[in-house]
């Protein structure tokens, strides 16, 4: 899958890589889930805030997870993640009303997602030689996109066709496919933290070393959930089908990372970040223009592409500048940064959403990523590629 890995690295790197794919196509399929908010009676702040409290436990969990994989290791603690993943997902079965179920559901999802995907992100950089970060965390991103073609996709002719029962037991299977997939793998030798009490993450999380990237993956986080937290709800009643969004956005991201993943390792992450930022607020900008198949298609090519880009390129620039006892740390952080973004920001763009219509929020939530732009163009040193 990535070259110059020896037989185990490369075996090691594949099965957490697909064990992503699987966990995130049972998250991303929850991107459906203000579909099933709608049908129990509820509106655009109730999405925001049962979407955005996912977040509350995410985030609260990353400071705990990162502490733990970088003295513990990482493998035991994905395991756990998608566990959780799968009960949780699964327990929806059993909601029949928007009360405190849906919200305890939905923060349980967030703790595994937090604890699965920082552990994997760093196993999976353990084992990447740094003149190929770019490429080899471009090669994971794109396998963590791909979900987004076929979760919700699939997800949305399933509840058409057999209902939101049949959906939550079918997203929930795809965790359990990453518990199989995980269960055989073994960490990469890494040097453990010493820190006993896990007090480095917060130092390091709000150090001037990595402040820019993490403050422009923050905000454009907020730009990305602005988009998919209530794209199915902002393109139904225009009588558009939301699958054309997602399948574009996968199969673009995909393409753009296993094609465009090392292009940060050759030219610079600067110069692949700073431009692909300005493009992301114009697409955001132009969702107020969709109301046609045709534009829904290349709205949704240029926010992919875009996005494409930023993910594998920041998170490069976050492991470049972390030391080998602390890429925990730089993951959680980075990670701890895109949740506060696309979940807690979900809560004010639903309530903006639901007092000013959904132009006036994408166009607030342009201006955000704009200014994210800025600041990276602006505060970010050029680096020798």
């Amino acid at each position: 899958m990535l070259s110059g890995l020896d037989k185990t690295q490369s075996k090691n790197f594949s099965l957490i890589t697909i064990a992503n794919f699987f966990l995130f196509c049972n998250f991303s399929s929850f991107f459906l889930l203000p579909l099933f908010i709608k049908k129990l009676g509820g509106n655009e702040a109730n999405i925001g805030f049962i979407m955005g409290s996912f977040g509350v436990t995410s985030l609260g969990s990353i400071p705990l997870v990162a502490f733990l994989i970088d003295k513990y290791g990482r493998r035991w603690f994905m395991l756990i993640g998608a566990i959780v993943m799968f009960s949780s997902s699964l327990s929806y079965l059993f909601v029949r009303e928007l009360s405190l179920i849906f919200y305890i559901l939905r923060m349980l999802q967030g703790i595994g997602f937090a604890f699965f995907f920082t552990s994997a992100g760093t196993a999976v950089a353990d084992f990447i030689p740094e003149m190929k970060r770019g490429q080899g965390l471009g090669i994971f991103g794109a396998f963590t996109i791909a979900s987004y073609g076929l979760g919700p996709t699939i997800g949305e002719g399933v509840i058409e066709k057999l209902g939101f029962s049949f959906f939550f037991i079918y997203t929930s299977s795809f965790s359990l496919i990453a518990i199989l997939l995980v269960y055989p793998t073994k960490d990469a030798p890494f040097k453990r933290s010493v820190d006993p009490y896990g007090l480095d993450f917060f130092r390091l999380a709000f150090s001037r070393r990595y402040s820019v990237p993490l403050l422009s993956n923050l905000i454009l986080a907020g730009g990305f959930g602005s988009v998919l937290n209530f794209i199915s709800v902002y393109v139904r009643p225009k009588g558009l089908d939301v699958f054309y969004f997602f399948l574009i956005y996968a199969v673009t991201i995909t393409s753009v990372r296993i094609i465009g993943g090392r292009v940060s390792d050759v030219f610079g992450r600067k110069k692949v970040a700073s431009p692909s930022l300005f493009v992301f607020s114009l697409s955001i900008a132009a969702m107020i223009f969709i109301n046609s198949v045709y534009k829904l298609v290349l709205i949704s090519f240029l926010f992919s592409l875009s996005y494409g880009m930023l993910y594998p390129t920041l998170s490069a620039l976050m492991m470049d500048k972390a030391n080998p006892d602390e890429r925990g740390k730089a993951m959680g952080a980075f990670n701890a940064c895109f949740g506060i973004g696309t979940n807690f920001l979900a809560f004010a763009f639903g309530v903006i959403a639901r007092d000013l219509g959904f132009t006036s929020m994408y166009l607030i939530s342009a201006a955000f990523v704009f200014l994210g732009f800025l600041l990276f163009t602006l505060f970010e040193p050029q680096r020798d590629s």
